[in-house]
């Protein structure tokens, strides 16, 4: 059975979720579709709004996209940390309580930002980012490496922001954006064309929907990628078979410098003495700009796969 990613974080979240409530807010049924468009009064979008994510990403695109109309806060950015460990905060609390719209990643990646959502004392607007891709619980929730969410997160944005007074430029900066990320995905397109099949490694499961995209074959046990991804200690056989792929030379190993390990790091080692060249991602945006980072990439397991003869 595929184990549920991170359950703890939501648990651990709790605790700081009852302080935070406690001092600020008053327990109330969240409202809101997954569009994040609400019916009723609640659907006027004040001149200025505050927009907060708990995804570095996805504050990312949501500055893009609004510009200098919509003031936009990201609760999670630092790329040192586990964001897969942030504990929700007093300070988390009242930028949600102040929000006027909410970008969730969903699929119980930042469940500690649902709960305070839910405790707000008046409804809020909700983009859910795993329900636009209908995506659940226990699955992969790493969604800000999946082109196509990117893309409907953009169009989400336009839609809940084109009522304000600046929305003929919202919306405009919304198809720049939206065009940028659909000239990276005819990138990624071409390198499926060439490279669909090649093994790849995988620390864990981060990058897994830019991979599979390109249509790669990721060699990595799987039980494996989700252990390290929920913090625990992956099975002897599972490790040693990933550590005996490596030295079969799969065309890279991505790894998630945020969730460094021992255990990754003897996966980093073993990759370099075979000459496998090793793509580094985090979690959390680097930067400003989340096209430029997905560029980024894209550009970086390009790099890794001409070597290989089938990268354009």
């Amino acid at each position: 059975m595929i184990p549920v990613w991170r359950r703890g974080a939501a648990l651990a979240a709790a605790g700081a979720l009852t302080l935070a409530a406690a001092g600020a807010l008053t327990l109330a049924a969240r409202s809101g579709s997954g569009s994040g468009v609400p019916s009723g009064p609640s659907r006027r979008v004040p001149a200025r709004p505050l927009i907060v994510a708990g995804v570095s990403e996805w504050a990312a695109l949501a500055r893009a996209v609004a510009g200098p109309d919509a003031r936009v806060v990201s609760l999670l950015s630092d790329p040192n940390a586990d964001p897969h460990n942030h504990e929700a905060t007093p300070a988390d609390a009242a930028h949600v309580a102040q929000a006027t719209l909410i970008i969730e990643n969903g699929a119980g990646y930042d469940a500690w930002l649902s709960q305070l959502v839910a405790a707000r004392s008046q409804p809020v607007a909700v983009i859910d980012v795993a329900h636009l891709m209908h995506v659940t619980t226990g699955e992969n929730p790493h969604l800000f490496y999946d082109l196509t969410a990117t893309r409907r997160l953009v169009a989400a944005l336009a839609a809940r922001l084109r009522s304000l007074p600046s929305g003929p430029a919202i919306v405009r900066r919304a198809r720049r954006v939206s065009g940028e990320l659909a000239g990276l995905a005819a990138q990624v397109r071409a390198i499926r064309r060439g490279c669909a099949g090649v093994p790849v490694a995988a620390t864990e499961d981060v990058a897994t929907y830019l991979l599979l995209a390109m249509g790669l074959h990721i060699v990595t046990p799987e039980p494996l990628r989700l252990a390290i991804g929920n913090s625990v200690d992956p099975s002897i056989h599972d490790l040693a078979l990933a550590l005996v792929q490596l030295t079969h030379h799969p065309a890279l190993l991505i790894d998630n410098v945020q969730t460094a390990t021992p255990l990754t790091q003897e996966m980093v080692h073993v990759a370099q003495v075979h000459q496998v060249p090793v793509v580094r991602i985090t979690e959390t945006l680097i930067g400003t700009s989340d096209v430029a980072q997905l560029r980024h990439v894209i550009g970086e397991l390009r790099h890794a796969l001409h070597k290989e003869g089938c990268a354009p």
